[in-house]
This record gives structure tokens, sequence and C-alpha cells, in this order.
């Protein structure tokens, strides 16, 4: 693309004439060599020495026009830390001030870096390279500020600011860095520091066979109580905020003291004395099961202890018994498995299972 010339081609062509003219005006007033005028030649030579002159002021004329009027090329290279973009142009400007005014080439005087001098007069296949600085946010102790530089690294930005890291500080991106446009630079004060909590320890509950206690009784021997703790953590804030802590000591200020139960597990033989009953079944296999979750039986009762599966062509479902060495217990649902002389007895748990077994025994209905 070409410029148009705004009048300076004029301005310096109108000088050059008026020295051209003082020139041959003066010419009889100059002094030659040895205090001789130029009156001398000219009384001699009048017309030669004007001539001359005039020639040469037209020759030199001629050549500044024609240089002036070429159309230069000049390749521009910008590079603004990411991409380097380059143009060529073609230019009739004289010096690089006027070719970067008339292309609106994208140069900030005092701020970005170009390898040419201002005054340095356009030549033809000149190349411009400018290094453009880059604006980067600077956050530090609770302040963000909008710093423009050239691409230098994280550690010399760092120290021209003044800014001081210490050693458990947090610089992002790394010291070794080249920051770029579009890059932020983050300095987080890392500090430490001990905090102690006390914690309540919740007691556990801890189940006990107890042979004593008929099977299916349970009995709370001792009472839970809760304990006291201190703990001491080694507490990491970033910026003020916490970010992480570890457990560095920890002391038991009250002992916790678990809850015992004891689950009765004596098979006892018999039935109670002046128990009525309508009918007594002798024979009847008993087997214990358990299920986990909230069962419950097609009777509608939930499966506890207590409760039993039946035939119910031979037991009534919601029929009270009396099972021997089990005790009351509710025919409260069926199974494929069981024909006649048959019932499952439900337990709290397996080790109660395992206790029971499989065996023989006398079921008495009551209801």
């Amino acid at each position: 693309m070409v410029d148009k010339p705004k009048g300076k081609v004029e301005t310096l062509l109108e000088k050059f004439f008026g020295i051209c003219r003082n020139a041959v005006c003066r010419l009889d007033e100059k002094t030659v060599g040895h205090r001789k005028t130029v009156n001398m030649f000219r009384g001699n030579h009048p017309k030669i020495s004007r001539a001359i002159v005039v020639t040469v002021c037209t020759l030199a004329i001629s050549l500044v026009i024609v240089g002036f009027a070429t159309p230069k090329t000049v390749t521009v290279n910008i590079d603004d830390s990411v991409n380097v973009t380059s143009r060529e142009y073609k230019t009739t400007s004289l010096r690089v001030d006027s070719f970067i005014e008339n292309h609106e080439i994208d140069y900030v005087y005092g701020q970005d870096i170009i390898d040419v001098q201002m005054y340095d007069v356009i030549t033809d296949g000149m190349e411009i390279n400018i290094q453009k600085t880059v604006d980067i946010p600077v956050t530090a102790d609770g302040r963000t500020q909008v710093v423009t530089t050239m691409p230098v690294t994280v550690k010399d930005l760092i120290d021209e600011l003044g800014i001081t890291v210490g050693e458990d500080d947090i610089v992002e991106p790394a010291m070794d860095h080249v920051l770029v446009k579009g890059d932020e630079l983050q300095v987080k004060r890392v500090t430490t520091d001990y905090v102690t909590e006390e914690v309540t320890t919740d007691y556990e509950v801890r189940y006990v066979n107890d042979y004593s206690l008929a099977i299916g009784d349970k009995e709370v021997t001792q009472q839970g109580a809760a304990g006291k703790t201190k703990n001491t953590y080694l507490v990491t804030y970033i910026d003020g905020v916490e970010a992480s802590r570890t457990l560095t000591e920890t002391e038991v200020l009250t002992e916790k003291q678990d809850q015992i139960i004891s689950i009765g597990m004596n098979i006892s033989s018999g039935i109670p004395s002046g128990l009525q009953y309508k009918t007594m079944y002798s024979g009847v296999r008993a087997v214990a099961y358990h299920f986990s979750g909230n069962p419950h039986g097609s009777y509608g009762l939930a499966c506890t202890y207590g409760t039993c599966a039946v035939d119910p062509d031979l037991i009534p479902l919601g029929s009270l018994l009396y099972i021997e060495g089990y005790g009351y217990a509710i025919a409260n649902d069926v199974g494929s498995a069981i024909k006649g002389k048959t019932v499952d007895l439900y337990m709290e748990d397996l080790s109660q299972c395992y206790t029971w077994g499989a065996r023989s025994v006398n079921v008495y209905v009551i209801s």
C-alpha cells in the first residue's frame, strides 16, 4: 500500500530551490581559494559559470524527486510475546517516524522496543522489528496491580517490583517462567500455626453373651459414657485461608466407657408352671434363623425375637405359642420348606443361631 505525501516533499523541494537560487545570486560574491572572486572567473567565462551552477542544481533536484517519489518496500515484524506477525508495506515515507505515523504501525513510543531509530531514513527492503510490552496482573498481599513490562521471567519482575518472597510462599507461574500476554502472576503467602481442639469421643455399644440369662433376654450391664480428647494440629494457611491440617498430638482427657449389653444364651427345658394351652405338638423340629435389615412376616409383624414361621395347615398364623427352650412366640410367617411339625425361630443375631442350631422341642399352642 502507498501512502500519500503530506506536503513534506514539496517543502523540501522549495527549500532546495531556494538554496540553488541563493547559490546563483551569490556566485558573484563568493571567494574561491586565495581570495580570488568568482567575478574574475566570470569576467572570462560568464556563461559557463552560471550554466554549471544551474546544471548541478537541476540534476540534484531531479535525483531528490526521483528518490522521494519511488515507493520502497518495508517489512514490519511485531512480536506480542505470543505470536509474531509480519506485514509488508509499500511506502514513500522518508523516515521511520513518518512511516510509523502514516501507516499506523502498532508501536508505542517509549514503551515498546524497536530495532531502528526514529530518524533513520527509510530504504528499500528495510526490515523493522518491534517487541510489544505485555500487561501482567500481579497479585500479592491482598492487592492486585497491572504491570506493563517486556517479556521477562517471573523472578525478574518480582525483583523489579521489590516483592519479598518467603521460603514457604507459593509463586505462580514458576520463577523461571517467561511472562507472556495473558499470564497472571500470583504470590501466595503461606503461614503455619498450631491449633488445639477438644473433641468428644462417643462410646461404643458392645454385646456379650450371658449364659445366666434366658435366651432372648437382654440386660444393660454397663452404662456408656462419652470421653474427651485434646487434639493438636499443625494448620497451613494460604493467604490467611486454611488449606490443610495435620494431626501432631492426641491427649486423652477423659476415657470413654463403652455400653455393655448382655444377651441371654441360657436354653432351659420344660414349660412355665401353670401354663394353659389348647394343643401341644411334641417332636417339632425347631430351626434358628436370622435376616438382616427390617424383614416382616406374612402375618404383618416385624421379624424379631419372639416370632416364628410355621406351617399354617398345622398352626394358624397369629397363634400365640410357647416353644420349649425358646419362650413365647407368635406365628408370624410361613416358608416353602416348612411342612408339618417344623418351625423356624427368629434369633437376634447369628451367634444365637449357632447356639440354638436345630433341635426337637415341644410346641404349645396357647391361643
